[in-house]
């Protein structure tokens, strides 16, 4: 009865100190952010998830989906997090007291030759030289979290939980990012294949009135030779092109999951041509800092820093005493019948401590290494938000200059388009040579292939901004595409209209 009470007054004590806890209080880095950064209102602008939606092309929303689906880096990510919470798992269960149930029969026999051995033989002895027991029983053992060891390591494991998570959604984020970065790159080279097949189509012809009219000897071999090499020129940029296209389109197959027997035979679908996809408007200048809170390689770089925080907590733990409750209820009988009588039962209970005295500084070199991990864990945090702030300058400058590259550059091809026309003209009724028409015809082919890069990087401009603010963003208007011809949208057929009569101006002045 006197135990008994002991446990009783001795027990609410033990859970009391059993709130304890030696990890050091968490608290967010500080961080020096730009004032229009940390008090803009972006009012009814709020990020949305589906950002690639925006481009308003089916085939993109298609392979984007079809990549976060199937996408292997996600599902070993996926993998990760189920580890992650089995882990966190674990570490809650050892919080709660272990119960095992346990069981045993055991027979043996004593050998009547041995030293001191009785006389087994001997009816006054009664004793048999083999018995039998069975034994059934119960026991637990639970060692009282005093300092908080094992609730800072489910704390740990827990963030490490959290930022496995965020790392899911940094993930997903970076596989949209690629599958739109990847397709845009496809269109672009699918536009630079077209611009090589139709310039090659062209020389070709233009290199079989040449070859006639040097066979006549109205021009010279110089230019026959010059006019044959811009044709080969033609066809090895649509050859390579090709090539870079096909490792594109394999890539992007990749990205997206496609089996291996898919990634041999199949071929990507198309939605709009690169120069019809909607280019959104830029955002305004001022941002709030909490949308880059919305990152999710934020979040994970803070959550991994409270689990060191929490570290600190469990090596600070291992300097104080480790005090245990066990106790075990059975039965033991030599008889299988008699093992639930009250005569065959047992029990037994303890309380065990231990306190280190001696470990020659392994507990405070564990400390030490907590402590030096955490600031580690600060450092990356800090640069994770430093590198956050990097992306969304240079995203933002990119995408408010990337408009303006791609009208200069739509309006230099019309010009050079333009210009090789007047110098095939003046060529062929005799006013230049031929210098003039491949230099002109040569600037032309390079500008037309610079503008489908020019296109596809102002499309990944906002690829970009949208990846550095973890998200896009809404806007009450769409942006329009730009032709790779004209600086206007929509047809076209009036510009070329245009060049058709000052085309036939020239001609006539000439």
């Amino acid at each position: 009865m006197i135990p008994t009470l002991k446990v009783r007054l001795v027990l609410p004590l033990f859970l009391l100190l059993a709130a304890c806890s030696l990890a050091p209080r968490y608290e967010r880095p500080a961080q020096d952010i730009s004032m229009q950064w940390s008090k803009t209102d972006m009012g009814a602008s709020p990020l949305e998830t589906d950002w690639w939606t925006r481009f308003d092309d089916p085939a993109l929303t298609a392979l984007v989906r079809e990549a976060l689906h199937n996408n292997q880096d996600l599902a070993q990510s996926l993998a990760k997090i189920d580890s992650a919470a089995a882990q966190a798992g674990v570490a809650a269960s050892a919080l709660f007291p272990t119960v095992t149930g346990a069981g045993q029969m055991s027979s043996q026999s004593a050998s009547a030759r041995a030293p001191n051995a009785p006389d087994y033989d001997s009816p006054l002895t009664q004793m048999s030289r083999s018995n039998t027991s069975h034994q059934l029983g119960l026991s637990a053992a639970w060692e009282l979290d005093l300092w908080g060891k094992y609730r800072n390591t489910r704390t740990a494991l827990t963030d490490v939980l959290l930022n496995t998570l965020a790392g899911h959604e940094a993930l997903r984020l970076s596989v949209a990012g690629q599958t739109a970065q990847n397709y845009f790159a496809m269109l672009a080279l699918d536009m630079q294949r077209d611009t090589a097949n139709r310039t090659l189509k062209t020389r070709e012809e233009a290199f079989t009135i040449y070859a006639n009219r040097y066979k006549q000897g109205d021009i010279t071999e110089l230019d026959w030779l010059r006019a044959k090499a811009e044709v080969e020129t033609a066809r090895a940029q649509f050859h390579m092109t090709t090539v870079a296209l096909d490792q594109a389109e394999a890539a992007l197959t990749v990205i997206v999951g496609r089996s291996p027997r898919e990634i041999m035979e199949n071929s990507l679908e198309r939605g709009k041509p690169l120069n019809r996809l909607p280019s959104p408007p830029a955002l305004p200048e001022g941002l709030p800092s909490a949308l880059l809170e919305r990152r999710p390689d934020l979040r994970a770089a803070e959550y991994m820093l409270m689990a060191y925080n929490a570290n600190i907590g469990v090596a600070r733990a291992q300097f104080f005493p480790s005090i245990s409750l066990t106790g075990a209820l059975g039965t033991l009988s030599a008889a299988v019948g008699n093992l639930f009588t009250p005569a065959a039962g047992l029990w037994n209970y303890g309380i065990s401590g231990s306190l280190p005295i001696l470990d020659f500084g392994r507990n405070w070199y564990n400390l030490k290494d907590a402590e030096a991990q955490k600031q580690a864990a600060v450092a990356v945090y800090r640069k994770t938000i430093q590198s956050a702030f990097q992306d969304i300058r240079t995203s933002l400058t990119a995408q408010r200059e990337a408009d303006a590259i791609v009208r200069s550059m739509a309006t230099q091809v019309d010009s050079l388009r333009r210009s090789a026309e007047i110098a095939r003209l003046q060529y062929d009724n005799g006013y230049s040579d031929y210098l003039t028409v491949l230099d002109a015809e040569r600037q032309l082919f390079s500008a037309e292939l610079q503008l489908a890069n020019a296109l596809r990087d102002r499309l990944n401009a906002v690829v970009r901004v949208c990846m550095a603010l973890g998200g896009g963003w809404q806007t009450p208007q769409t942006g329009k595409a730009i032709s790779p011809d004209t600086d206007k949208t929509g047809d076209d057929s009036g510009d070329n209209a245009q060049r058709a009569t000052d085309k036939a101006e020239t001609e006539k002045k000439l």
